[in-house]
């Protein structure tokens, strides 16, 4: 990450000890939202994960309907041609 400067114009206003703090404040500020941004992410991963397991039990849940009719219309189909 680029270090933080002052410039020139702003640390000749403010003086020497102004811009350190300044420096020091933006910083401190930018730790900061990245770990709220970290920690809003984590969040939303995990719901994310959440979500995804209840639609693949979901998903499974309608394959083994789907696969149960095709077995018994399978079963009927060949019930029919065997009695023939």
């Amino acid at each position: 990450m680029k270090a933080l400067t002052v410039p020139a114009s702003v640390r000749a206003q403010l003086g020497r000890e102004a811009s350190e703090g300044l420096v020091e404040m933006f910083t401190l500020y930018n730790e900061l939202a990245a770990a709220r941004f970290e920690r809003r992410l984590s969040e939303e991963i995990g719901a994310l994960r959440v979500e995804l397991h209840a639609l693949r039990s979901d998903m499974f849940k309608w394959a083994f309907v789907f696969w149960a009719g095709q077995f018994v219309a399978v079963t009927g189909a060949l019930a029919l041609m065997l009695r023939r």
